[in-house]
């Protein structure tokens, strides 16, 4: 292959390296504001003034075991996986720049000798 094409693939990868570099720092931002928002999952607190009974008691169970439960779910474990597979994605990708760089390198040191 050619050195146009190695350098295209090249300029291809870094970009791609760029917009998941990017990605995760917008998602850990993200993550950031998700996370001080979780005290909304159960507010307003119920009391004798606001509702009660066995309605507003199923209400808040739902609220805390379903609701919050959930938001704790994605908080912790959806974005540590995400995370995960971002940080695997960038180093694979990391990988191949290398591998093309020396790819490059090999090519123009081929060339070079050639011309001499």
């Amino acid at each position: 292959m050619s050195l146009a094409f190695y350098y295209a693939l090249l300029a291809k990868k870094q970009s791609d390296l760029l917009r998941l570099e990017s990605c995760n720092s917008k998602l850990q931002t993200k993550q950031g504001e998700f996370s001080e928002n979780e005290n909304l999952m159960i507010k307003p607190s119920l009391t004798t003034t606001t509702w009660h009974g066995n309605w507003a008691q199923a209400f808040d169970d739902i609220r805390e075991n379903g609701i919050l439960a959930s938001y704790i779910e994605i908080e912790t474990t959806q974005f540590s996986a995400t995370f995960e597979a971002l940080a695997t994605k960038i180093k694979e990708i990391q990988e191949e720049i290398e591998r093309i760089q020396q790819i490059i390198a090999q090519l123009l040191a081929e060339q070079s000798a050639l011309s001499q």
